[in-house]
C-alpha cells in the first residue's frame, strides 16, 4: 500500500475515536510493498447460515463437554485431563484471547500479552496448579510465587515509558500532589483485593456498586490531567474508562499487587500469554482438543445434553451427547446457543480490540523499552509493545505490536475491517515513528492485523461478585471464563476454568 491509495481510503466514512488525526501526506511520497494478513472471527455467520446444508457427520458421547478452548476452557480441560471429554473451539488455535502468531523466526503474541508475580493471599487452588505444571515457584524472599522461566522476565530498565503529548514520562499517573493523595486512598487496600475476585471480603463490597470516578471523587479533588491518564489505565486493563468501570475493578488494579513498595515480576514471553495456554495443552490429552468445532446448539435431555457441532474443515454437522457442559466460550452466543443461559449474562457488555503486529526485517540493537504508553487523549490506540525487549535471541527480526481499544458501538465498524486495516497500519506506523523518534516504514516486512470483537468483558458496577454457577450441580451446566462475573485477567480465567470443572466433579 503506497500513501495515494490511504488517501483513497481515509474518504471511507471511519470513526474519529477508531481513526485519530493523521498528518496530511504528499501523495506518492512512499511506496509501501508490505502484505497485510487479517484474521477475525467475523465469517462466524456466515458458518452458521451456511451449516443449513451440511450433513450430518458421526455422533460422539462424552462424559464432559467443554465449549471454547480460552484459557478457561483450557484449565477445566487440565482439571478434567483423566476423565472422559472434549473440548471444542472455533479457531483453529488455542488460546483465546491468549493468542499467538509466527512469522519466519519472530514469535509474537496477538492478544494478552503479559502477567505478573502473584502474592501469597492468591486463590490456592490455582497457584497449586501453576506450580504443578512448572510455571512458578515460590520465593520465601519476597514472599511472592514468581515464573520459573526467568529469561522470559522484563528487565526493570525496559519495562514501559509513557508518551505524553511530545514528552516522555516515567509513570501513566502524572507527578503531583493529586497522584500522592491518590496513593493514600488506596494504599489501605492493598492485601486485600485477591485474586479471584470472588474471595475478596464482604466490607469492600461495596465499591461493586459505584464506578471508580464516583469513588475518587467522593475522597479527593480530580483534575483533567490526572483523569486522562486514569483513564488509560482503565482502559487498558478493563476496556472503559474511569466513570464506567466499577470502583471494585478500579481499587483492584491498584492494590491487588504491593506496586507502592516494590515492582512486582513483569512476565512477557515472545507468544505473550499464549505461554500458559501451551502450559496447559502440555499436560492434557491432545486429541480430545478439538478446533475448528463451532457448537451450534445445546438441547437439555434427561439424560444430560444434546449438542449439534459444526465441523468448520470438512463441513459437516456433529453430534454430541454429553452429561455435563463447561461453558466457556462467549456469553453473547449463548442467546442462539443456548437461550436458557442467556438471561444469565444478557447485561455483558464487551470492548472489541485490534491488534496489529508489524514485523521488521532488521532486529533491534539499542535499549528499547517492551511497553510504549501512548497517552495523547485518544481513546482507541493505546500504543504498543516492542519485542526488541523480549527474551527471543534467535531471531534476526523484531515486531512492534500495537493495540486498539475500542468502544461497544464500534464493534459493527469492524465488519469492514479490510476496508479499515490499511489506515489502522498507517495510523500504527505514524505513531509508532513518533515515539521511537525514528523511521521504520523501510523496515516492514508482514503486518498482521486481528480483530477481537468481543475481547473483553467490562467490569462495569454490579458485574463482579456474581456467582451464576449457583444451580450448576441440578442443571448439569457450569460457566467459565472472565465474562462469568470476573476480571478480564489471566489468573481469573484459569481459576473459573478450574472450579467451574471441579464444581461438576461434584455429583
Amino acid at each position: 500500500m503506497n500513501r495515494r491509495d490511504f488517501m483513497k481510503l481515509s474518504a471511507l466514512a471511519l470513526s474519529p475515536v477508531l481513526i485519530k488525526y493523521l498528518n496530511d501526506w504528499t501523495e506518492g511520497t512512499v511506496e509501501n510493498d508490505f502484505e497485510i494478513e487479517i484474521l477475525s472471527d467475523a465469517a462466524v455467520g456466515h458458518i452458521l447460515r451456511e451449516s443449513k446444508e451440511y450433513p450430518a457427520g458421526e455422533s460422539l458421547k462424552t462424559d464432559f463437554l467443554i465449549v471454547g478452548g480460552g484459557i478457561a476452557g483450557l484449565s477445566a480441560a487440565y482439571e478434567l485431563r483423566e476423565k472422559d471429554f472434549l473440548l471444542c473451539e472455533l479457531s483453529d488455535y488455542l488460546g483465546g484471547s491468549s493468542s499467538a502468531n509466527g512469522h519466519k523466526d519472530q514469535y509474537f503474541s496477538q492478544g494478552a500479552h503479559y502477567d505478573l508475580a502473584y502474592p501469597k493471599y492468591y486463590g490456592k487452588d490455582l497457584l497449586k496448579t501453576l506450580f504443578d505444571l512448572d510455571v512458578i515457584d515460590y520465593n520465601y524472599k519476597q514472599e511472592e510465587w514468581g515464573f520459573v522461566d526467568k529469561q522470559f522476565l522484563i528487565r526493570p530498565d525496559k519495562e514501559s515509558q509513557s508518551f505524553y503529548k511530545g514528552v516522555f514520562r516515567a509513570d501513566v499517573l502524572p507527578e503531583g500532589a493529586t497522584k500522592e493523595a491518590f496513593g493514600a486512598l488506596l494504599r489501605p487496600f492493598i492485601g486485600k483485593m485477591p485474586m479471584p475476585t470472588e474471595s475478596i471480603g464482604a466490607e469492600f463490597h461495596y465499591l461493586n456498586n459505584l464506578t471508580f470516578k464516583a469513588f475518587l471523587e467522593q475522597h479527593i479533588k480530580l483534575d483533567e490531567a490526572f483523569i486522562q491518564a486514569l483513564d488509560y489505565a482503565m482502559l487498558d486493563d478493563w476496556g472503559a474508562t474511569s466513570e464506567v468501570v466499577s470502583a471494585l475493578a478500579g481499587v483492584h488494579y491498584y492494590t491487588c499487587r504491593p506496586y507502592f513498595d516494590k515492582n512486582p515480576e513483569l512476565f512477557s514471553p515472545p507468544q505473550g500469554n499464549a505461554y500458559f495456554a501451551q502450559q496447559f495443552i502440555r499436560k492434557t490429552p491432545q486429541e480430545r482438543l478439538l478446533t475448528n468445532r463451532l457448537v451450534k446448539k445445546i438441547e437439555a435431555t434427561t439424560e444430560g445434553f444434546k449438542v449439534d457441532v459444526i465441523d468448520v474443515k470438512k463441513k459437516v454437522v456433529l453430534q454430541i451427547e454429553t452429561k455435563k457442559i463447561i461453558y466457556a466460550g462467549h456469553k453473547h452466543a449463548l442467546k442462539y446457543i443456548y437461550p436458557t443461559g442467556h438471561n444469565l449474562f444478557k447485561k455483558n457488555q464487551y470492548a472489541p480490540w485490534v491488534i496489529v503486529n508489524i514485523v521488521l526485517n532488521k532486529a533491534v540493537t539499542e535499549l528499547v523499552y517492551w511497553q510504549n504508553e501512548y497517552l495523547s487523549g485518544e481513546q482507541a490506540f493505546m500504543g504498543f509493545v516492542d519485542s526488541g525487549a523480549q527474551y527471543q535471541p534467535f531471531t534476526t527480526r523484531r515486531t512492534l505490536t500495537a493495540y486498539y481499544c475500542l468502544q461497544p458501538e464500534q464493534r459493527n465498524e469492524l465488519l469492514a475491517i479490510e476496508k479499515l486495516a490499511p489506515s489502522l497500519v498507517e495510523q500504527s506506523i505514524v505513531a509508532m515513528e513518533e515515539v521511537l523518534k525514528k523511521s521504520i516504514r523501510n523496515d516492514i516486512e508482514k503486518v498482521y492485523v486481528k480483530v477481537m470483537g468481543h475481547a473483553m468483558p467490562i467490569p462495569k458496577p454490579n458485574f463482579l461478585l456474581q456467582n451464576p454457577n449457583i444451580d450448576a450441580l441440578t442443571t448439569g451446566i457450569a460457566y467459565a471464563g472472565v465474562d462469568a462475573g470476573h476480571l478480564p485477567l489471566f489468573f481469573e480465567a484459569a481459576n473459573s476454568g478450574l472450579q467451574a470443572a471441579r464444581l461438576l466433579l461434584e455429583d
